[in-house]
């Protein structure tokens, strides 16, 4: 006979894994520094390639004016300087405290997930279990 409670928990712990037990599961791997760390590596090389992406491109549209004027180049070049080094810090700042709360979320669900699992383990572990009777 089925148990319709039993299928209801099963769903509704099946259901969350679903949402959101691929990301629970991967970054219960990692200690919050450690995932924290990768995550902040990853946003620098993104920022680094975005930005001299846009320096690759303001340099080419603005190619004929840099070589009339060659002492103003150097001037450009502390001003970009400047604006990545701000940018990064904000960029880095902003990976930190995104990634830093996506830990602590996961690690929320993780705990609750398994919670209702062994609340389900411990409330239909003896409902499912038939007395042995010897023979």
């Amino acid at each position: 006979m089925l148990n319709e409670e039993k299928i209801k928990q099963m769903t509704e712990l099946a259901l969350l894994k679903k949402r959101k037990g691929e990301q629970m599961f991967e970054i219960d791997n990692y200690f919050k520094e450690d995932y924290v760390g990768k995550q902040m590596l990853k946003s620098f090389f993104v920022y680094t390639f975005c930005f001299l992406l846009i320096i690759v491109l303001a340099v080419l549209y603005n190619l004929e004016e840099l070589m009339s004027s060659v002492t103003t180049v150097g001037v450009f070049s502390v001003v970009y300087i400047v604006i990545y080094i701000l940018g990064l810090i904000a960029f880095e700042l902003i990976t930190y405290r995104f990634f830093s709360k996506k830990y602590d979320e996961a690690q929320r669900s993780l705990k609750g997930y398994n919670d209702r699992l062994n609340y389900f383990e411990k409330k239909f572990e003896n409902k499912d279990k038939t007395p042995n009777i010897g023979g």
